[in-house]
């Protein structure tokens, strides 16, 4: 429900710096204030109930540039007096998403058993850019459980190059080989 709710705030405030031109400037801004939110005693402050919307809204205002557009600090206000500050990091990740949206920018996310080098992940996001025709911003994961290869996660797509992938590729496969005999 939180999701579905930031979206739609997300949404409304990717509008109005689009339909004001302040695109560049709300989006700078909400980058800030995320890098800030990352705490998780900044993320407790805005949703603790005892602190007053007032002096929510001046921690978050203290942390924005000084000539933060009205749109931004309206938005910020508008969040806080309706008692969804708590969902500000989430709000902003689908503000971003949209920003991407309209830049033609798709996230993959690449999982691997080891850090990969800068030479393969670039290899990786050549890849991704070919088959997808956008620009590719590429995070890295480790995951352990990855047997040899790594995995993309981009969008609903998963692309799966694992060892592990191609062993339970052949179990199946032998298993459905044993019912139909």
């Amino acid at each position: 429900m939180a999701q579905l709710v930031a979206a739609q705030y997300a949404r409304g405030l990717f509008e109005l710096a689009l339909e004001t031109n302040q695109f560049d400037a709300v989006s700078d801004n909400l980058l800030s204030i995320k890098k800030v939110i990352a705490h998780s005693d900044f993320c407790l402050a805005l949703a603790h109930p005892q602190i007053e919307a007032d002096e929510k809204f001046a921690i978050l205002k203290h942390y924005l540039a000084d000539n933060a557009p009205n749109e931004v600090l309206g938005f910020l206000r508008l969040l806080v007096e309706r008692g969804r500050a708590d969902i500000l990091s989430t709000v902003i990740d689908e503000y971003m998403k949209l920003v991407d949206e309209r830049n033609n920018v798709i996230f993959a996310e690449v999982v691997s058993a080891e850090k990969l080098s800068e030479e393969q992940l670039e290899r990786i996001k050549s890849m991704l850019m070919s088959k997808f025709k956008k620009e590719i911003r590429l995070e890295e994961e480790i995951d352990t459980s990855v047997i040899a290869g790594f995995k993309v996660y981009i969008g609903d797509n998963l692309i799966d190059t694992s060892i592990k992938k191609d062993i339970n590729d052949m179990r199946s496969s032998l298993l459905e080989t044993g019912r139909m005999q």
